[in-house]
Formats: C-alpha cells, structure tokens, sequence
C-alpha cells in the first residue's frame, strides 16, 4: 500500500494540480456565463431544473415582500409567486430553509429575479474571496502555498455548485472563519454572537455548540445562544412565531423525506446520504449524526488537543454525518483543508483529496448512467462521503502523536508566536 501511495504521490506535484484546477476553473466559469446568456443563473450541475436554489431563496423573500409571511412554507402560494415573476413551469423550486433566510433576501427579492440573482452572486464570490483569505496564516510560510490552495478550491465542484445555485453556505463559511479568528485573539462574546450566524444554515453548526464546550469556551457558548435567541425574536415581527412551526413541521413531513432527504440523496455528501441511497429508511439514519457527535465529544472530552484539531474535527464530524449536505456545503471544509495542509499534508491525505474531486465532479455522469441504466443505481451514491469518512479516521487516529510533537516544539520565550489560524495551545490544561 505504501508504495502505491508513494507512485501517486509522484503524479500529484505542484505543477499538474495548478495545471488542472486552472482547466477546471475555466471550465465551471464558462458553464457559468453560458447559463447566464441563456437566462438561467444560477444552475446546479445537473442542469435540470431552472434556478433551484436561489429561486427558492428568492421567493420566500418575495413573499414576505409582499405580506405573505404565512404563506412561507406553503407550496401553492410559493408556486403562484414564481409562476407570476419568473414564469417557471418546471418543477417547484421549494423554500424550506430556515424563516431568517427569508429575510435575508428580501433586498434581493425587491429586484427583478436576473438582478437579483447577479446580486447574490457577487455577495457569494466576495464572501468566498474573504473566507480564503482569512485562512492564509494557516497554510504555513511556504512561499506561493494560499495562491495554490485559492486556486484548487475554486477548481472544485463545491464552489461551482455553491455559485451557480445560490446557495448561502458562503455566509456559513465566513461565520465560521471570522469566529475561529477572534476565539484565536480571545474575543470569545463576539466570536459566538458571529457563529449564530448559524441560524441560517442550522444543521451545519450542530456540533459548534459541543465544540465550545470542550474547549471551556463558556462566554463563547452563552453569547452564541443569546445571540440566536434574540435573532429568531428579531424574526417574529416580520414572520410571526407560526413561520418557524412551520418551518419545523415542513422539515418532519412525509414529503421533505420523499422529496429531499430520499431524493436529491445523489448530490449528498455524508455517510447518512450514502446510508440512504442503499435502501436506508431516511428517517433511520438520523442517529448517525448522535454517533458523529459522540465520537467528536469521546475524542476531544480531555481538552488536550489545539483548538485548530478541535475544529477541524468537528467541521469534518459535521460534514460526514449529517443527513443533509449538499455538494455546495463541502466549501465550510475550507479551513479543515487549511488544517490538514499544514498539520498532514501527506501521500494518503492527498489521494484522499484526489479521489473525493473525481467523486464530485463525474455526479453527473453517474447520475445520467444511474437513470438511463436503472441497474446502475449503485454508481449515483453518494460514494465522495467514503475519503471524506477517511480523513476523519486519520485525523481521530494520528493526532495523539502529532500533538505531543507541536506541543514540544513550541517555542516557550515567546519571540516567535503561532501564526496559525488558531492558537495551538491545548484547550485546557
């Protein structure tokens, strides 16, 4: 095996990957501005149904824009609305996040449905363009390494999907880079009122809570319920308490497991997806996401461990068991790839990297095969949530001895300070 990482580890140098991600790059953009010329930004990969994402987005703010606050989650009312400003005839494009994103569109539903969608395009890339820099220190010294990893991140499939649907995981992303930035300087009230920004993208911060907790973070966790609460009451004017009953009631109803957690499984990401497309009840692989949590708790419960390791595990726990992660919400792993660049960038982590990029970018492909072959339904699984399970392990497994490493080899006089994204000292002592 060793030598099988060590005849691949030769193909993959600095050259062919910025080679490859600038093809990559060029390719998704031209896809972009082709959709664009043709009405239809954004696009997921797919390419099957008109504005999936940001339309949806785009009506729940149209609707609370025009006093229909109660209507949010009702599929009728949502169908009238873009039938009326965007003329759809395809398939309803459904609003089932959270009432607060609702709200967050209205600027962008107070446009007309191209402009606002080229609005929200420009916040997305702006958003991303700033996450990517605040993890700059955390790459190491190495002259040319963040220009690198920029560019391979925005070769990958979670960007483009992120761009070319709509979505809002870039908001989720810069939460969690600005919090990991002032829980580094010990701004810890700011850094939790930053991460209820959560409230968004509520089952991507499932585990931001434990991750305080470990880590004795105590005035991080209480400003970050604080600030959640008074986010949601700040709602109910705008959206009344029954938008968010409804927004629970949608998210536990037979058609949300039909329709979204069963459906769209083949653009899933975690083991819970995978779980699911081969033949899991959706409802059963719920609890795996409480297996995650427990392994993340099990592993970091002594508070021993940097709080760099602390994060990128629980993004990593996060991502690989939640029920619900999309192809887009793969960019929150952004500063957990920071991490593994710098702590283990090594012949099996690389081809781990490697191999999840194939997975993602032929989900198309496979997804044609699956459906024009329906022997074939194996192949449109969710399989990229394997290396991803992967690199979990070897995070849980070689810690230990890594950080007993850094431990010693951190300068104790003071004259040369880590400049990481994260301070390296053990949580507690």
């Amino acid at each position: 095996m060793s030598r099988l990482f060590a005849w691949f580890d030769t193909l993959v140098v600095r050259e062919r990957v910025r080679n490859y991600s600038w093809i990559f790059v060029v390719m998704g953009s031209a896809a972009l501005v082709i959709n664009a010329a043709f009405g239809q930004l954004p696009l997921t990969l797919s390419g099957d149904m008109v504005t999936p994402d940001f339309l949806a987005h785009w009506t729940g703010g149209r609707l609370v824009l025009q006093g229909q606050a109660a209507e949010l989650y009702d599929p009728a009312a949502q169908s009238a609305v873009q039938m009326q400003s965007v003329g759809v005839t395809q398939d309803l494009s459904w609003f089932i996040s959270p009432p607060l994103t609702a709200l967050l569109f209205v600027p962008f539903a107070a446009l007309p449905y191209s402009w606002g969608a080229l609005a929200w395009t420009g916040v997305s890339l702006a958003l991303l363009g700033w996450a990517l820099f605040l993890v700059r220190p955390f790459l190491g010294d190495r002259q040319g390494d963040h220009a690198l990893f920029v560019l391979a991140i925005f070769a990958t499939p979670a960007v483009l999907e992120l761009i070319g649907s709509g979505q809002v995981t870039a908001v989720a992303l810069i939460a969690v880079t600005i919090a990991l930035r002032l829980l580094r300087v010990n701004h810890d009230v700011l850094a939790g009122a930053v991460l209820a920004v959560g409230l968004y993208k509520p089952h991507l911060f499932v585990l931001v809570p434990l991750a305080l907790l470990v880590q004795r973070k105590y005035r991080a966790l209480s400003s970050l319920a604080v600030t959640s609460a008074v986010l949601i009451l700040l709602t109910l004017p705008a959206v009344g308490a029954r938008a968010w009953e409804a927004w629970l009631t949608t998210l536990t109803s037979p058609l949300y497991n039909d329709a979204v957690q069963a459906g769209l499984t083949w653009k899933m990401q975690s083991i819970s997806a995978l779980a699911t497309s081969l033949g899991a009840p959706p409802v059963a692989v719920y609890p795996l996401l409480l297996v995650g949590a427990a392994i993340f708790v099990w592993r970091t419960r002594a508070g021993r461990y940097p709080s760099s390791y602390v994060w990128t595990l629980a993004l990593l726990t996060t991502v690989t068991f939640s029920p619900h992660v999309m192809v887009y919400d793969l960019v929150l792993l952004v500063p957990a790839m920071a991490y593994f660049h710098l702590r283990h960038n090594t012949a099996p982590t690389r081809l781990l990297a490697v191999v999840t990029c194939v997975l993602l970018w032929t989900i198309p492909l496979r997804y044609g095969l699956a459906t024009h072959y329906p022997s074939w339904a194996p192949l449109k699984a969710p399989w990229s949530a394997l290396p991803l399970l992967c690199l979990s392990l070897i995070l849980i497994n070689k810690h230990d001895k890594n950080a007993q490493t850094v431990h010693r080899q951190r300068p104790s006089d003071g004259k040369h300070p880590h400049h990481g994204l994260l301070d390296d000292r053990p949580t507690a002592s």
